[in-house]
Parts: C-alpha cells; sequence; structure tokens
C-alpha cells in the first residue's frame, strides 16, 4: 500500500472536479466553456481546442481562430448544435461567441450544477478511500502489522480531510462567482 499513489488519486479527483467547475459560466468569457465542444473537422468529431485559437476579446466574447479557415463554417455548426445558450457569429475567417447576461434565475440554476458537481467530487474522493482502506484490511490479513495499517488509515483520513477542506474551498469560490453580477 503506497500512500503516494492515493495522493495521486485524490490529486486526479480534485483535477477532474476542478475541470468541471471551470465549465459552468459565471458570466463571465472563459476558453473552457468552449475548448470541449466536439466539431466535424475532416469527418471526425475533434474538441475546438484541438483545431483552433480560442481567445477572449472581452468580458462577453470568445474569439475562436481555426489553423485552417476551412472549417470555420463546420466549426460554427458544431457551436449551435452544442445549445450552450451563446450567440455564435461566423466573421470571415473566425468566429465569435457571445454570451448573453445571466439573469438571476439562471445564476441560481448554475449554483444548484455545481453543487452537484462538488457532490459528485466528494463522491470520488471517499471512494477512493474505501479503495485503499479495504487494501490496508487485505495487507492486514496477510501479515501487515496492525501499527502500520493504523498508521495509513490515519495519514489517509487527513489527506480526505485536507481534500474535503479544498473541495469547500473551490465550491464557495465557484458560487462566488456564480452571484456575482
Amino acid at each position: 500500500m503506497d500512500i503516494e499513489l492515493f495522493k495521486k488519486d485524490i490529486e486526479k479527483c480534485i483535477d477532474h472536479l476542478k475541470g468541471d467547475l471551470s465549465q459552468i459560466r459565471t458570466g463571465r468569457a472563459n476558453p473552457e466553456l468552449v475548448e470541449e465542444v466536439t466539431v466535424d473537422a475532416y469527418g471526425v468529431a475533434t474538441p475546438i481546442k484541438n483545431i483552433a485559437t480560442i481567445s477572449i476579446v472581452d468580458a462577453k466574447t470568445i474569439n475562436i481562430q481555426p489553423w485552417d479557415k476551412s472549417i470555420v463554417d463546420n466549426l460554427a455548426h458544431g457551436l449551435e448544435n452544442a445549445n450552450l445558450g451563446f450567440s455564435i457569429i461566423s466573421e470571415g475567417d473566425r468566429v465569435l461567441v457571445k454570451l448573453p447576461d445571466l439573469t438571476e434565475e439562471r445564476r441560481k440554476e448554475y449554483v444548484k450544477i455545481m453543487k452537484e458537481r462538488v457532490e459528485d467530487g466528494r463522491i470520488a474522493v471517499r471512494q477512493v478511500r474505501q479503495k485503499y482502506m479495504k487494501e490496508i484490511d487485505e495487507a492486514q490479513k496477510e501479515g501487515f502489522s496492525e501499527d502500520q495499517a493504523d498508521r495509513l488509515r490515519d495519514e489517509i483520513e487527513k489527506i480526505v480531510k485536507e481534500t474535503n477542506e479544498k473541495i469547500e474551498e473551490l465550491r464557495e469560490e465557484k458560487e462566488n462567482e456564480l452571484v456575482t453580477i
């Protein structure tokens, strides 16, 4: 039972949660809102980040500049089909994505979605913890000393507690972003 592997698995949970939270709109333009949207490029569904440069024009506008100008129309259609609630404007060799203002009702809806994703992150951490606790129990049955097992369990609980505090900080930070006009 390697505590470093446990830490890496926990870090993956946090990274996944950060990615999930970054895709929730906060009223400001952010490349992460569109970079994972898949579009048809050369007959293959491809994430936008793999075929274009994504930049921010202003607080409400994202500029997407494909590396190959022949796929601008495919890019615009892919964004429209993603139903993100954004205005898509095809402008020559680029696509502009305009974000509408968030209503109070929409902000509350995003907070609800954010809380669900945070809870999913907590569940993932618990599942990792449970997996490693089972490994410790099995190792103990095979001759691992009780003192070593207790030390590992204590270390795991300490890491899980720190991770849950970090998740709570992420939740508070994102909720503040969502409710701030």
